[in-house]
């Protein structure tokens, strides 16, 4: 089982990122990831196998693969998030990285007090 979602993001300034071909313009971009279902767990959880932004040339669409971080990275650059402290966009590790800094602290027991 697959699943995809998808988020708009936006560049104020021309951007580049690994293996595309040109700089691209500012612009409203759609991100699409696509996850699939680990079925070895007892809960539902999801890995994700792709992300890709959406370009239209010429009346074409075209799905180019990105690098999630990368993607991150260029949009905390550019700064043209509505805050940079909550990005539109987090990549899963940035998200993963949350998770393991809030076990660490304690602050995801599974406790009710």
């Amino acid at each position: 089982m697959t699943r995809t979602t998808s988020k708009s993001v936006e560049f104020r300034r021309p951007f580049l990122l690994n293996g595309f071909e040109h700089l691209e313009p500012a612009g409203i971009y759609t991100v699409n990831t696509e996850e699939e279902m680990i079925d070895a767990l007892s809960f539902p959880a999801w890995r994700r196998i792709a992300t890709t932004m959406q370009f239209t040339r010429a009346g074409a669409t075209e799905y180019v693969p990105v690098d999630p971080d990368e993607l991150h990275e260029a949009l905390m650059r550019d700064g043209a998030q509505p805050n940079a402290l909550l990005p539109c966009f987090v990549p899963p590790s940035a998200k993963r990285k949350r998770v393991r800094d809030a076990l660490r602290m304690g602050h995801l027991t599974g406790r009710r007090e």
